[in-house]
């Protein structure tokens, strides 16, 4: 997942005024996640994660719980040796920047 820096970047060359829909999802959210169920996750998993999220996420459902969900059993299959390597298909849609979009 972006930075807050490199999120910015994203609303350059738009209008102050424009209205937009932004869901925000942080390192906090997916480790509280983890120890509600349990999952060992070290700050360095939680950026992995939001990275796999931010890059791999189906634009028809966006990121819920459910996705963190997902990714933290993943994790955890993983540091149980029932994963070898945890691989995650392309998305369905994924975001494309407009011509002259940053």
């Amino acid at each position: 997942m972006p930075t807050v820096a490199e999120a910015k970047k994203r609303f350059r060359g738009m209008s102050s005024n424009e209205h937009v829909a932004v869901a925000i999802w942080c390192e906090d959210d997916v480790l509280g996640r983890a120890k509600e169920k349990g999952i060992e996750c070290s700050r360095e998993q939680a950026r992995d994660i939001l990275d796999k999220m931010d890059n791999k996420q189906d634009c028809s459902i966006g990121i819920t719980w459910d996705t963190i969900d997902c990714y933290l059993w993943d994790l955890k299959e993983a540091s149980n040796g029932l994963l070898a390597e945890t691989t995650y298909p392309e998305p369905l849609h994924t975001y494309e920047k407009a011509e002259g979009e940053v």
